[in-house]
């Protein structure tokens, strides 16, 4: 988006984009999220980029999570990849954890499982619920190269769980309920699985219904 047709003013001339990159980045969240201006998200990107390369680390991630997943941008891992590898240099920890799934995935960069759980152990470790929940899944699978250890699985959960993070309530709570590699407590895996719900993760409410209907496995 080329600064000179950002935009224009009440009387028609043309308005430049604020300089300040943390000004940058707060306009374009406005767009993002439709906040006093219409919905525009190819402008709320263009607004990241210009932010990220001014060195905004929290528009590094947003523009990056939007390469990823392909909201309001085309799809391009590859670009995503070097946006949060630029804030993750600079120690941002959310931009660890997307970097850990672009690795552990091999989207966007070769598959490199060491570089995944490096990264999202920093990241776990700096009190990201994401990685949290993420490492814990490997540790019970055993992916990327990790032995199964479900001590480490329900360690993490417990962390993001006690950041309030829903996920991570779901995951546990499942356990607990269905009795996943650990002793089998409905009771409070339903409590688990009904604070998740309550925060809007719907496979926790697939939980509840499937111990309501006494299924004795995870749906």
């Amino acid at each position: 988006m080329p600064e000179e047709t950002f935009g224009r003013n009440t009387e028609g001339r043309e308005v430049p984009p604020p300089k300040d990159p943390g000004d940058l980045y707060v306009l374009g969240g406005m767009y993002y999220q439709g906040l006093t201006v219409p919905v525009d998200k190819e402008k709320a990107a263009a607004l990241y980029r210009m932010s990220a390369d001014r060195g905004n680390e929290d528009a590094m991630v947003r523009l990056g999570i939007m390469l990823m997943t392909g909201d309001g941008l085309e799809q391009d891992y590859l670009e995503a990849s070097k946006y949060f590898r630029m804030a993750s240099e600079r120690g941002n920890y959310d931009a660890k954890y997307f970097l850990a799934l672009l690795y552990s995935r091999g989207r966007g960069v070769d598959r490199n499982p060491i570089e995944a759980v490096k990264l999202c152990l920093e990241s776990a470790a700096g009190g990201c619920s994401g990685a949290m929940v993420e490492l814990a899944r490997w540790y019970r699978d055993g992916t990327n190269y990790l032995d199964m250890d479900l001590g480490k699985c329900v360690y993490w959960l417990k962390k993001a769980c006690d950041a309030g993070y829903a996920e991570a309530m779901y995951e546990l709570g499942a356990m607990y309920a269905f009795g996943e590699g650990v002793t089998k407590d409905e009771e409070n895996g339903r409590i688990l699985l009904e604070y998740a719900a309550r925060y809007g993760d719907t496979d926790a409410e697939e939980c509840l219904r499937a111990l309501d209907e006494g299924k004795t496995v995870r749906p």
